[in-house]
């Protein structure tokens, strides 16, 4: 007995400093489970794991919720296809045996809309508008088109799952709707679930200059999600909020030792790190502070790190060498 109780508390203790371990295990292995129980055919078991993560709201490591992992898993399938349209399609029809096989499954609906999203943009590329051929636009609007009707024939019983609204988002955001409509669905998003944080950031995706909106439409956005999610996670939404959109909507070189941003970002990752902290939020807060020139910060974080560097959170890989060694330099002064 003394010791089984012995290997649990060294168990505890790898758990507690092992943080890196937690969200990227978290995330390979849901990813992992869902891959290969829908190329299998096993849709009882998505479906059983996905109404265990709704009902749960279980989190990662790094706090995001194990659900959209759980979607996260399908772009994954159809990023990259080697074999180009065909293997979307047989990802498709796969989809489609899961919706006849359980026509009440809501997971079954989002995953197949998202897999027809994903095959528009497959189709359009990821370029600007006025760098896509004319030819692309009719096949990309076709798929988003079968995309919002599976979406609005289950939303009835499926709109229960808070990726249902974020599936929808950049459905609409691929179609353009108009703002107002946008903010419909977005503001209807958010009063079912206002912790889910997958739907603001199909959001800040469609406030993007991008896709038409501005950086002061981003950063609007932002505030109101903080507001909306304050109660539990303080102003972690500012750090959540603006890391999404550093890497996929607005320019690095804003944020660059910036005196507007800053301030907001740090109390987000301050609030973020404390009730998560794990590695993968430390390394980004790390970062950011770093691209922000807080060497007292930046300092704090890498200690805080002690040497449990994530490769794949930063840009290159001497960039986190080269942070540390300027923030124990100027930061411990």
């Amino acid at each position: 007995m003394r010791i089984f109780q012995l290997a649990l508390i060294v168990l505890s203790l790898f758990l507690v400093t092992n943080g890196r371990a937690d969200e990227i295990a978290d995330r390979e292995g849901i990813t992992d489970t869902v891959k290969s129980a829908f190329l299998d055919g096993n849709f009882k078991k998505l479906d059983a794991l996905a109404d265990e993560y709704r009902s749960s709201k279980a989190r990662t490591g790094s706090g995001l919720w194990k659900l959209s992992r759980f979607y996260s898993a399908f772009d994954t399938l159809a990023d990259s296809p080697a074999y180009g349209e065909r293997s979307l399609d047989r990802l498709e029809q796969q989809a489609k045996k899961w919706i006849d096989e359980a026509p009440e499954s809501k997971s079954a609906y989002i995953a197949y809309a998202t897999l027809l999203y994903q095959h528009a943009f497959f189709v359009r590329g990821s370029d600007y508008a006025s760098a896509v051929a004319p030819g692309k636009w009719p096949v990309f609007l076709k798929y988003l088109a079968e995309a919002r009707r599976q979406l609005e024939a289950s939303k009835a019983f499926a709109s229960s799952d808070p990726h249902w609204y974020a599936t929808m988002l950049h459905v609409a955001t691929g179609e353009n709707w108009p703002e107002p409509k946008f903010d419909a669905l977005l503001d209807e998003a958010t009063a079912r679930e206002p912790y889910y944080y997958e739907v603001y950031f199909a959001a800040i995706t469609r406030k993007s200059p991008m896709w038409g909106g501005s950086i002061e439409d981003v950063n609007k956005l932002i505030e109101h999600a903080v507001a909306l999610t304050k109660p539990e996670d303080g102003s972690g939404f500012y750090a959540r909020g603006y890391w999404f959109a550093m890497g996929w909507t607005l320019r690095r070189k804003m944020f660059e030792n910036s005196t507007i941003y800053w301030p907001r970002i740090n109390a987000g990752f301050e609030n973020l790190v404390k009730q998560y902290p794990d590695d993968w939020n430390l390394n980004s807060f790390a970062r950011f502070a770093c691209i922000s020139r807080d060497p007292k910060v930046a300092h704090r974080a890498f200690l805080q790190l002690d040497g449990r560097i994530i490769p794949q959170m930063w840009e290159s890989d001497t960039m986190a060498r080269t942070c540390e060694e300027w923030a124990t330099e100027d930061g411990s002064k």
